[in-house]
């Protein structure tokens, strides 16, 4: 009887197809990211000086004066620890704030405080461009 030797296939992993997916489904969570974070519909109060400032962080304050980072709700005493450990490495950054304008100065000037506390050296408050007087 005849015995048929088979090849020996050698087995490897293309790596190339697996950094192609990965590439994408980060790609695809950066999106959805950005565009969650610019669905919460904020009246940001009126100024009628424009400086756009490069920001590393953004804090939004909704009209019911819940604080968000991203799209993780926090509260005062919460704010604090977290800012404190991003501040090594976004020290230097601008924080900005975007509240609602009619959020109370009290629950703005507190988060303020907490991001000087936390050791961040720019602190910026977002407005929409009003009428000049």
């Amino acid at each position: 009887m005849k015995e048929f030797l088979r090849k020996k296939i050698p087995l490897s992993l293309e790596i190339t197809p697996l950094v192609d997916v990965v590439l994408l489904l980060l790609i695809f969570f950066f999106m959805t990211f950005s565009v969650s974070m610019q669905s919460m519909q904020l009246d940001l109060p009126e100024a009628s000086s424009e400086e756009h400032v490069e920001e590393a962080l953004t804090i939004l304050i909704n009209q019911d004066g819940e604080i968000f980072l991203g799209e993780d709700s926090m509260n005062l005493e919460t704010l604090l620890p977290f800012l404190r450990q991003l501040s090594t490495e976004y020290a230097t950054r601008t924080i900005s704030i975007q509240a609602d304008a009619n959020v109370p100065l009290k629950v703005a000037v507190q988060v303020m405080d907490i991001c000087q506390r936390a050791g961040f050296m720019g602190i910026s408050i977002a407005t929409r461009k009003g009428e000049s007087n």
